[in-house]
């Protein structure tokens, strides 16, 4: 069964996430506080892991282009705003 499913990324720079093969990813924002992104994946279909990176506005970034998939930008605010950008390192 396919379904739109919801993943939080821990609020460090990279970080794993497991979820199923060939999950596609819609979008990802700020939710209530959180970094969070949606996927559509399919239930029956095995586990992988899969790896995040956050950059913050400014930030220097570590990896060439081509292996940053940019998923979206979430606004946290943690004593001070903070743009952090959300990629899937590929």
């Amino acid at each position: 069964m396919n379904t739109i499913h919801k993943f939080i990324l821990p609020m460090k720079e990279e970080s794993t996430i497991t979820m199923p093969f060939g999950a596609r990813i819609i979008k990802g924002e700020n939710q209530e506080g959180f970094v969070a992104i949606w996927a559509i994946i399919n239930t029956a279909a095995p586990s992988v892991d899969r790896h995040f990176r956050l950059y913050k506005t400014g930030q220097e970034i570590k990896e060439t282009p081509e292996k940053l998939v940019f998923i979206g930008r979430a606004d946290i605010h943690v004593g001070m705003d903070i743009g952090m950008h959300i990629f899937e390192l590929i």
